[in-house]
């Protein structure tokens, strides 16, 4: 009998060990799920105070991208502006310079005071980085001084 008086007293502290074990969890769980209730508060709170400055966020990133989106397709004309009127000598007034970027033309109108003086211009044109073909009617030349001219170039 005594054997089992010692396996009914080990069984007996088991169970009160389990039951002890069993009330801290119990205890721990109720701690954590307050302690996740205060910080879902918590970051609720944080957001809510914040959310205008979330929105201006996100406008400033928008604008950021739309800048960028258009900063991408930016073409630095100056310079090409500047390598045509360089090339223009003495004696040719232009009154018309278009340049479609998607068409890849370049349209120049305008009057040179003699046959030769545009024949310069135009050679002048050919020499130019991004110019690859020069255009011009022939009825361009069959004056020989107060020439309206048109010239069409393809651009490289």
């Amino acid at each position: 009998m005594s054997h089992f008086q010692f396996i009914k007293g080990v069984f007996e502290i088991l169970l009160i060990t389990a039951s002890v074990l069993a009330m801290i969890l119990l205890g721990s769980q109720t701690v954590l799920q307050t302690y996740f209730a205060e910080l879902t508060e918590n970051v609720v709170a944080v957001n809510s105070e914040h959310i205008e400055e979330i929105r201006e966020i996100l406008r400033v990133n928008k604008l950021l991208d739309q800048t960028q989106n258009v900063q991408k397709g930016y073409i630095a004309w100056t310079p090409l502006i500047e390598e045509v009127a360089s090339s223009t000598p003495q004696g040719v007034t232009l009154s018309s310079f278009t340049i479609d970027k998607i068409g890849q033309k370049m349209t120049l109108s305008g009057y040179a005071q003699t046959r030769d003086i545009f024949l310069q211009f135009q050679n002048e044109l050919r020499g130019i980085s991004f110019v690859s073909d020069i255009n011009s009617p022939l009825s361009d030349l069959t004056k020989p001084e107060n020439i309206a001219f048109n010239i069409t170039a393809t651009l490289k």
